[in-house]
C-alpha cells in the first residue's frame, strides 16, 4: 500500500506544480495547447508542450509534440516532433525540427527535417526534406529539390543556388559562381573565397 500512497503523493504534487507553475515561474514545465486553449496560459514552456490542432508559444525549451496541428513558436530549443506544420517565427537554437512542413522565420541551428522545409537561414544546420528552400544561407541541404541564397553543400536531385561554397551533388546542379553555371553530377565554385585578412 506505501508504493500506491507514494505514487498517489507524487502525482498530487506533481498536479499542483503544473497548474500552480505560473505562480512558481515564469516558464511552465507541461502544457496542453488546442484551438484558444493554452493550459496552463504561459507563453513560455520549458519541458513538453502537447498540442492538437493548434499550438503558440513564445519560446519553447523541451519537446513539442503536435498531432494533426500548426505548432507555433517564436523561439525553439529542443526537439519538435509535429504531424501537421511546425512553425518557428524567430529562432531554432540545437533543436531538431520534424515534421511534414517546416516554415522558420529566423536562423536555424540543428537539424530541419520535413517533406517541405521552408526556411530562412540555416547557417549551422542540416536541412532534410523532398524541397529545402531557403531565403538566406544554408549549411548542408540534403533533398530532391534543394533552393538557396547560398549553401556550403547541396545533395540532391536538382540543385540551386547563387552562391555555392563547398559542393554540389545532383542530377541538375545550378549555381552563379560555379565552375559552370548550370552543369550534370557536381559542380563547384570556380575559384576559392578570398582570404581578407593581412
Amino acid at each position: 500500500m506505501k508504493p500506491m500512497m507514494l505514487c498517489f503523493a507524487f502525482l498530487v504534487h506533481a498536479n499542483v506544480l503544473v497548474v500552480h507553475a505560473d505562480v512558481a515561474s515564469a516558464e511552465v514545465p507541461f502544457q496542453f495547447a488546442a484551438p484558444n486553449t493554452r493550459a496552463p496560459d504561459d507563453p513560455d514552456v520549458n519541458g513538453l508542450r502537447f498540442s492538437i490542432l493548434h499550438g503558440e508559444n513564445e519560446s519553447i525549451r523541451g519537446v513539442d509534440i503536435g498531432l494533426l496541428s500548426l505548432s507555433e513558436t517564436s523561439h525553439l530549443s529542443g526537439v519538435s516532433l509535429v504531424l501537421g506544420i511546425g512553425k518557428v517565427n524567430n529562432e531554432m537554437s540545437s533543436g531538431a525540427a520534424i515534421s511534414l512542413i517546416n516554415i522558420h522565420g529566423g536562423n536555424d541551428s540543428g537539424l530541419n527535417a520535413a517533406f517541405i522545409n521552408r526556411i530562412n537561414a540555416a547557417e549551422n544546420a542540416v536541412n532534410f526534406g523532398f524541397v529545402n528552400v531557403a531565403d538566406g544561407e544554408t549549411l548542408l541541404d540534403i533533398g530532391g529539390v534543394n533552393v538557396s541564397k547560398s549553401s556550403t553543400a547541396q545533395v540532391g536531385f536538382i540543385n540551386v543556388t547563387k552562391e555555392i561554397k563547398g559542393f554540389q551533388f545532383g542530377f541538375v546542379n545550378i549555381a552563379e559562381n560555379g565552375f559552370l553555371k548550370v552543369f550534370p553530377v557536381f559542380n563547384f565554385p570556380k575559384s576559392a573565397p578570398k582570404n581578407t585578412q593581412n
